[in-house]
């Protein structure tokens, strides 16, 4: 078992923890472990309590000697996994292990440094792409850099690291990505075009309900309520399929604005009920060797099972392009919902707690040319009501003498 001392190296300032920590299994020699920590004596005891435990549970890595793939690989797995959405998982442990440890992974991780960070976006950006046909998009280096620091924020929270290298580098500036939202007659001809389609429900709700893909797809019919005089739903969790482990369900968010409580719109409402519908024919018509597998979602496949993201991806993306949206994608339908309440002079601050965002910057900032326009609409009926009233020459208004 690992036992622990300090050594006092500047009075109240500075402890040298030390740390017997039995053989070493593949050499066989004692090992030791020494850290130096600046602060109070408890801030001291509490550092080396943590390292005994992580040794102790079999958890603990080494700085001196952890590259950093080592290090991104244990933080995909201890963190990344358990704390993010599985679609954010999915991409960050793609982006880790094909590009960021491909290129920096042999670093050890105390000695990465901003110049080693700075050269790998450089690299990216002129010849980044996997077929070897150039280089990535600013913006996606820039999202390499986003997970990069973030995982590079952990290790400087566990001690593991003294400064962020990261936080030193220049990303690239990303041009603000470009959305698509449907208007209400292209909505229609979208629908039309959906007729007969399995899916033309589940377009229609997620036209008028405003939630996320992963959102909608782990939405089960124990969260909705078409019965109270105000049908509404809870957003509860989200679904992601990962590599290794199928589908992964998770509380939706990390805060209380994700969780939330959304009334639903007439034509949500009657797109529920005709999936409703059709869920109870494919049940019916399910074959006794093969019965329907009924996980209570209200979204699933004709077996009753969880929907793939990527599939309907497709699948929605074939129908827009019939309808003559080649641009749009499935998540330009949550675009398309708060940009028509947004132009139906909903406020801003509703449309955040509809869609679930963390801040009402975020909808601002992405719904920034709908807020313009409404400004300039607003503006112009200010300006018209001004024009009709009667001014003096000198430009005083005209006052009404009291009885």
């Amino acid at each position: 078992m690992p036992t622990g001392r300090l050594v006092e190296e500047i009075k109240g300032k500075k402890y040298k923890i030390i740390i017997e920590a039995g053989k070493d299994p593949s050499t066989g020699k004692r090992r030791r472990i020494v850290r130096r920590v600046s602060g109070r004596k408890p801030d001291a005891e509490r550092e080396m309590a943590n390292i005994i435990r992580d040794l102790e549970q079999g958890t603990y890595i080494e700085p001196s000697s952890t590259t950093l793939a080592e290090y991104l690989r244990y933080w995909l797995e201890n963190y990344a996994q358990t704390n993010l959405a599985p679609s954010t998982y999915s991409s960050y442990d793609r982006i880790i292990n094909t590009h960021i440890i491909e290129a920096l992974g042999h670093v050890p991780l105390m000695k990465l440094t901003p110049l080693q960070i700075q050269a790998y976006y450089t690299d990216k950006l002129k010849d980044g792409r996997r077929d070897g046909q150039g280089g990535l998009s600013h913006r996606t280096v820039r999202y390499h850099h986003t997970i990069l620091r973030e995982a590079l924020q952990h290790a400087l929270k566990w001690r593991m690291l003294v400064v962020n290298p990261a936080d030193a580098t220049e990303p690239p500036v990303s041009v603000k990505a470009e959305i698509y939202p449907l208007s209400e007659e292209e909505l229609d001809i979208l629908f039309q075009t959906a007729e007969g389609h399995r899916d033309k429900w589940l377009i229609m709700f997620a036209a008028y309900s405003g939630l996320r893909e992963g959102e909608m797809l782990a939405l089960k019919w124990s969260a909705v309520d078409l019965e109270c005089k105000t049908p509404s739903l809870r957003v509860q969790q989200t679904v992601g399929y990962i590599n290794g482990q199928g589908f992964v369900y998770r509380p939706v968010g990390k805060s209380k604005k994700a969780r939330r409580e959304i009334v639903l719109t007439d034509i949500a409402i009657h797109a529920l009920k005709q999936q409703k519908k059709m869920q109870a024919a494919e049940r019916l018509a399910a074959p006794p060797k093969e019965p329907y597998e009924d996980n209570g979602l209200v979204f699933a496949t004709d077996k009753g099972k969880p929907m793939d993201p990527s599939g309907l991806g497709r699948r929605f993306k074939r129908l827009a392009v019939k309808a003559g949206f080649r641009e749009a994608r499935l998540h330009d339908l949550r675009h398309s919902f708060a940009t028509l309440l947004l132009a139906k002079g909903v406020h801003p601050k509703i449309v955040q707690e509809i869609l679930g965002h963390e801040t009402i910057g975020v909808t601002m900032d992405t719904y920034s040319h709908v807020i313009k326009g409404i400004q300039e609409e607003a503006i112009q009926r200010l300006n018209d009501h001004s024009n009709n009233r009667k001014w003096h020459q000198n430009g005083t208004k005209t006052q009404k003498s009291r009885p």
